[in-house]
């Protein structure tokens, strides 16, 4: 997730502004006319703006948890890498037998790397950038030609762990039961890309996302009728406050329901990517150990 601690005044109304002054001119201009020029058949029972108000409420609520659903789905996705991470360097590190300890730190170390890589390789392919930037660190020439011809990269990846590991089980370097546990390890790797692609590429209903647009237009229209017979003037600023609290909430609801997209309340995953390398490489005892991703602006990428 990208968290953002301080959001600023114009971040706040950058998404939804037009709206909110476009409802309030049109509530100045429902009291004008009211007022004014007497156009009393602008003045609506209040009970019709209130029945109105209560099914955008349901309408509104139900979106928002759809949308929060998707988002705090993928953060335990990634929740979950992150704890497969370390188990499977730690399972390499304790499994692998009947090897000298060099030959056995360079595979651990390698089996590693691929990891690292791995998770790198993932959170870039989600957001649709260059897929290899800073997986391509942890990749010798051999594993980078071999996974730049892959439509999947992050799961070429998998198979080059995968074509490891059963190497070394061939070759009596690791128990058939414990192999069975790593290979349990990668398999939970794969499904949780799996749902994170699932995530990515299943679009959230654009009939229902406009259907809630649309009662929250027709909502802040008849709101300043039902309200300017009986509070004149403040019915505008009522206006302004209602219909900015219900188009913010929509504008949240739409952030949240692509976790995936880089922006600024997305899922970490750079940062998640970097504590998975700091931890792995000190499980294998690394020299080189980078920094913490710090946050910039109050976002964590």
């Amino acid at each position: 997730m990208y968290v953002k601690q301080v959001f600023s005044i114009w971040r706040l109304l950058k998404g939804i502004w037009a709206g909110v002054v476009a409802v309030t001119a049109y509530a100045t201009l429902v009291f004008y006319l009211f007022s004014y020029q007497n156009w009393h058949f602008l003045s609506f029972p209040i009970s019709i703006t209130t029945i109105l108000g209560t099914a955008l409420s349901l309408l509104l609520g139900f979106r928002t948890n759809s949308a929060y659903d998707r988002w705090w789905e993928a953060r335990k996705c990634w929740g979950e890498i992150v704890n497969d991470s370390r188990t499977l360097v730690r399972q390499a590190a304790a499994f692998i037998v009947d090897v000298d300890q060099k030959e056995k730190d360079a595979v651990v170390s390698n089996i590693a790397h691929l990891q690292i890589a791995w998770c790198y390789a993932l959170a870039n392919s989600l957001r649709k950038t260059q897929v290899l930037v800073y997986a391509d660190l942890h990749l010798n020439t051999q594993e980078h030609e071999y996974v730049s011809a892959q439509d999947n990269i992050p799961n070429a990846i998998l198979n080059l762990i995968q074509f490891k590991l059963a190497g070394l089980h061939d070759a009596g370097k690791i128990q058939t039961l414990l192999y069975q546990n790593m290979d349990n390890t990668l398999q939970r790797l794969c499904d949780a890309m799996g749902k994170c692609e699932r995530i990515k590429n299943t679009i959230f209903p654009t009939q229902y996302s406009f259907f809630v647009h649309l009662v929250i237009v027709i909502f802040t229209l008849v709101l300043p009728m039902g309200l300017v017979e009986s509070i004149g003037r403040i019915a505008i600023p009522i206006t302004f406050t209602i219909s900015f609290l219900f188009f913010y909430v929509e504008w949240i609801s739409y952030i949240m329901q692509s976790p995936f997209e880089d922006g600024p309340n997305d899922i970490p995953m750079t940062s998640l990517s970097r504590n998975i390398e700091i931890n792995l490489l000190q499980l294998i005892g690394a020299d080189k150990i980078p920094e913490k991703i710090l946050p910039k602006n109050g976002v964590v990428m």
